[in-house]
């Protein structure tokens, strides 16, 4: 499997659990640097709370929150906080 295919399905599996997390608490950790992202990224990042690598912020999974979450999806982890 090429590094690509490897990819994409993660964000096939983060947007699927973005999916069924509606309306539930969620942590955001931030993976990959902004260095070098288009700047929509950067203000996504910088609005999500996350401002570094390995970074992790709480949020409650509205439908603004999970818009920026898909614009940023390459780039952060998503995880249920219990």
């Amino acid at each position: 499997m090429s590094k690509q295919n490897a990819n994409q399905k993660i964000v096939t599996e983060q947007l699927k659990a973005i999916e069924a997390l509606r309306g539930k608490k969620i942590a955001v950790t931030q993976v990959v640097s902004a260095i070098r992202s288009l700047p929509v990224h950067k203000v996504n990042l910088k609005a999500l709370g996350l401002n570094g690598i390995n970074k992790k912020k709480e949020h409650l999974l509205s439908p603004q929150i999970e818009g920026m979450l898909r614009k940023v999806i390459h780039m952060i982890k998503i995880s249920e906080v219990s």
